[in-house]
């Protein structure tokens, strides 16, 4: 008779907990440091670049230069640009000067990146991302997308009772827009943040409870 296979003795590794508690304490820290990072190096850049302007252009004296006068600047900048921007005449030559970039090969692709996400990020009447939908399709699959038309009366062609839904690919500065039926469509009770931080992360994200 073949004697029974011992029963497999249990591996005790020293590093398991250590390891174990270094990748938590990782998860942790690594976010806050990129956002800090990030936020960082966006301050760092602007008041460098202003510095530059303040000291060249306005004559300021280095001497008399206070670290943090760029930034400050740079905020006043945007303040009378968004005042400037309701007059009819800035508007006009705004645009003219948007229309010109919109025409230029390369040029274009960047700046309409730019402006989409400006427009994500700017009032909820501009944002493109209006509803969060759960859209049926084929073989039973079912994928959470972002409502960005509702109509198309520029290309009828596309058909009435349709809707283009993106739909961000998870862990990628990416994603596809399809057309889809309005009935395949079913509007979820999530804000724009919760769906996108949900499909960013490929459904890792959890809503915290109030």
């Amino acid at each position: 008779m073949m004697e029974p296979n011992p029963p497999p003795v249990a591996r005790f590794s020293l590093l398991g907990p250590p390891l174990r508690t270094f990748f938590r304490g990782l998860a942790a820290v690594l976010p806050l440091a990129a956002t800090g990072a990030l936020i960082s190096w966006a301050v760092v850049s602007g008041e460098t670049l202003l510095r530059t302007v303040i000291i060249d252009w306005f004559g300021l004296p280095e001497t008399q230069y206070w670290p943090g006068m760029g930034f400050v600047l740079s905020i006043a900048l945007v303040f009378v640009i968004g005042l400037l921007m309701y007059s009819f005449i800035v508007r006009q030559v705004y645009r003219r000067l948007t229309n010109l970039l919109e025409h230029i090969p390369i040029v274009k692709f960047v700046y309409g990146m730019f402006v989409d996400v400006a427009r994500l990020v700017s009032s909820a009447e501009e944002k493109p991302f209006r509803r969060v939908v759960l859209v049926r399709l084929p073989e039973g699959l079912e994928q959470i997308g972002f409502v960005t038309r509702e109509a198309f009366d520029d290309h009828p062609d596309i058909g009435e009772d349709k809707l283009a839904v993106y739909f961000p690919m998870s862990y990628q500065l990416g994603g596809f827009t399809i057309i889809v039926p309005k009935a395949n469509a079913k509007e979820l009770k999530m804000s724009v943040e919760e769906a996108l931080r949900f499909c960013v992360t490929a459904g890792v994200s959890k809503t915290e409870e109030k």
